[in-house]
């Protein structure tokens, strides 16, 4: 059963999308600014500007408007995996979404995600609170406690008003072959912090630019 994750103060949402016992690892983070959703997606859209603040980033390679390579590197349990990813981009939903999936190149992992965008303007928009479960909110603290916290402007994550949008980054990764099992199990914890960063350092950026510009 698919369990809502905790809303963050002020609007931000984190729902990791399968509970501790389900088989696919899957997350979603959203989070809430003061800008104009076309400034969010002329950034978005252009993955040279966030590529860098994905975990375990070492390169990407554009192959065409809808195709990419990426590298990641990262630890899982006691190993340091790279791994190469296809990238393909199966909707461009202007100003409102991108949807891709992925491809494992030298590792058996297939999976999929998307950025999806909205004016947060309406109360009636705010999303009903939830809690993730215990074990989700201590990886949690502890990726905080070593990677660190994105710092953001001030008001970032406020609730719904004049001038706010919110944006929402969706994970989902599925680990196969015969170490399948062992690696869903390492990365399911993980998926809901990377989320988050990604989706908390691309507004931060954001908020730097637009303060720069005014």
């Amino acid at each position: 059963m698919r369990r809502r994750g905790r809303a963050e103060p002020g609007g931000a949402r984190s729902e990791p999308q399968a509970s501790e016992g389900d088989r696919l690892p899957e997350a979603e983070h959203s989070t809430t600014a003061r800008l104009p959703v076309t400034m969010i997606w002329s950034y978005v859209r252009e993955m040279d500007n966030w590529a860098p603040f994905l975990r375990g980033y070492q390169s990407h390679e554009k192959q065409s408007d809808t195709d990419s390579i990426w590298v990641l590197k990262g630890d899982v349990g006691m190993m340091t995996r790279t791994v190469k990813f296809h990238v393909h981009i199966d909707e461009w939903a202007e100003p409102s979404r991108v949807r891709f999936t992925l491809k494992g190149l030298n590792e058996p992992m297939q999976g999929g995600g998307e950025f999806r965008l909205e004016p947060y303007e309406d109360a009636g928009a705010a999303p009903a609170p939830a809690q993730p479960g215990w074990f989700a909110r201590v990886v949690r603290w502890l990726y905080r406690l070593f990677a660190g916290k994105t710092e953001r402007a001030a008001g970032a994550g406020a609730g719904p008003g004049a001038g706010m949008s919110r944006l929402s980054f969706r994970l989902r990764v599925t680990p196969g072959g015969p170490m399948g099992p062992m690696v869903d199990a390492l990365m399911k914890p993980l998926m809901l912090p990377v989320a988050e960063e990604l989706a908390d350092r691309i507004m931060a950026d954001l908020e730097k630019r637009h303060a720069q510009q005014t």
